[in-house]
């Protein structure tokens, strides 16, 4: 028993650590996209807040790493993390910004990997964020619409500690 009590210490959370809300941790998704159903239920997603585009180096990045139902690679990727405040709503939309949307301020720039294939970026919807410190949490909703398909969901993540 004091060996149990012992070991629960060492992964306890450190005072004044942001926690996700209890029940809504995670990442949710559902859609369709490029023609296959999406469904994403990821209570410990992995959060990236800085340049995670492999393709492009030294800009910012809020990306969201998890697995679908199957298990496949979902990745979304907020390309304009300085556009992000908390409470607001923004719209989200492609301003043709290509792979450098850092000084983007007016819309959201979403993109959306699936599996191995290229990232797809949203062209329509909204962005709600409840709950904003950088680089440790980021909390609320999105509604995203793509030229092949559209998601919903919600986000409440922090950095894991692996």
């Amino acid at each position: 028993m004091a060996l149990a009590v012992l070991l629960s210490a060492c992964w306890s959370t450190p005072e004044g650590t942001v926690q996700p809300r209890n029940g809504r941790a995670g990442l949710q998704l559902a859609g369709s996209i490029a023609g296959r159903q999406l469904a994403v239920s990821d209570g410990a997603p992995r959060l990236v807040v800085s340049d995670c585009d492999p393709d492009v180096s030294g800009d910012a990045d809020v990306c969201v790493i998890a697995e679908d139902i199957g298990g496949e690679l979902v990745v979304l990727v907020i390309e304009n993390p300085d556009a992000l405040h908390a409470p607001a709503t923004l719209e989200v939309a492609d301003p043709g910004c290509g792979a450098d949307c850092d000084d983007v301020t007016d819309v959201a720039v979403v993109d959306l990997q699936v599996g191995t294939g290229r990232r797809q970026r949203a062209t329509d919807g909204h962005l709600e964020v409840r709950e904003l410190t950088p680089f440790a949490r980021y909390a609320g909703e999105l509604r995203l619409a793509f030229d092949s398909g559209s998601v919903t969901g919600s986000f409440d993540v922090v950095p894991r500690r692996d």
